[in-house]
């Protein structure tokens, strides 16, 4: 289709009220988009785990009666796609975006039903609400005709033609523990806590100082031998503990906040749980993740396609 073809010098945001759809904002130095929030590990681990799974299910079609079929549109959604990945796709961008855009570039069967419909960035589509009412779609600047266009929304809020981003949403969440990484990356990479202090029982020169501090890296460098020191000499390592240096409580926290907000399992993307990994207990969590946090999904993409 020629809108696919198109390139594009810019890329294009959503125009809807900005209290509808959130924003990509500065917190605590951070700016949040969905290409920084994939570098959280929490948020790659709740869109992988759910869009993953969800693109993996077997998918079966029925005719009333019960009687199973193959319709084009599952055999091959788009040119170069298989239905995995193509759910996959669909998955990722109502999990990061709140939307998911396709052209239907193929129909077939009598009623002309849609037998390929291909993705598109929903960066590069905008959607134009007029004070009537009216919506227009354009696809990079280009006016795009509905009755061509396949759009899926996540989170839908009353008379808003989008869907609400989470990412935009948990804006606040995601740059707290985007933060928190890179402090303790700074922390371990350029903090200004020494190993420890060579305590001299007589005043020093600069010069003595110097001397001291060279043949110490010198000895302690790169090896796990013990030191020894003489005279009035006396050396006292410095430490912290893992909670203070790696943030464990703040990052825990942080994920099980971030888990929530996909409404995942805090355990099946911490690997962490306060239940014991029995048998019961496995199954059970996974017939709360099927019914609680696949189902929606699932049903949503049903109706869609």
């Amino acid at each position: 289709m020629g809108l696919i073809s198109k390139k594009v010098e810019t890329r294009q945001q959503f125009i809807v009220p900005s209290e509808l759809t959130g924003g990509s904002g500065n917190f605590a130095d951070t700016t949040v988009n969905p290409d920084q929030a994939l570098r959280l590990s929490a948020v790659w681990a709740c869109v992988n785990l759910l869009s993953n799974t969800v693109s993996t299910l077997p998918v079966k079609a029925h005719r009333p009666g019960g009687a199973e079929f193959s319709p084009v549109l599952l055999d091959a959604p788009a040119a170069g796609w298989t239905l995995t990945d193509w759910l996959e796709a669909v998955m990722r961008s109502l999990l990061l975006r709140g939307n998911a855009y396709g052209f239907i570039t193929a129909r077939s069967g009598p009623r002309m039903s849609p037998s390929q419909v291909e993705l598109v960035d929903p960066d590069l589509m905008s959607v134009n609400v007029s004070p009537e009412g009216a919506v227009t779609y354009r696809f990079r600047g280009q006016l795009a005709d509905p009755s061509d266009l396949w759009h899926v929304r996540a989170f839908r809020y009353p008379g808003s033609p989008l869907g609400l981003s989470p990412i935009q949403y948990a804006a606040e969440t995601i740059g707290l523990g985007l933060s928190t990484r890179r402090f303790g990356q700074a922390y371990f990479s350029d903090g200004a806590m020494p190993t420890g202090v060579l305590k001299v029982g007589q005043p020093a020169s600069d010069l003595q100082i110097d001397l001291l501090r060279e043949h110490l890296k010198r000895a302690t460098h790169g090896r796990r031998q013990p030191l020894i020191v003489s005279g009035d000499m006396s050396w006292t390592p410095l430490s912290v503990s893992p909670e203070q240096s790696q943030f464990v409580d703040s990052q825990r926290l942080n994920v099980t906040e971030i888990a929530r907000v996909f409404g995942v399992p805090a355990a099946m993307v911490d690997g962490q749980s306060e239940d014991s990994n029995t048998y019961a207990n496995l199954e059970g969590r996974s017939l709360h993740f099927l019914q609680y946090s696949l189902s929606p999904w699932l049903t949503r993409l049903e109706n869609a396609i």
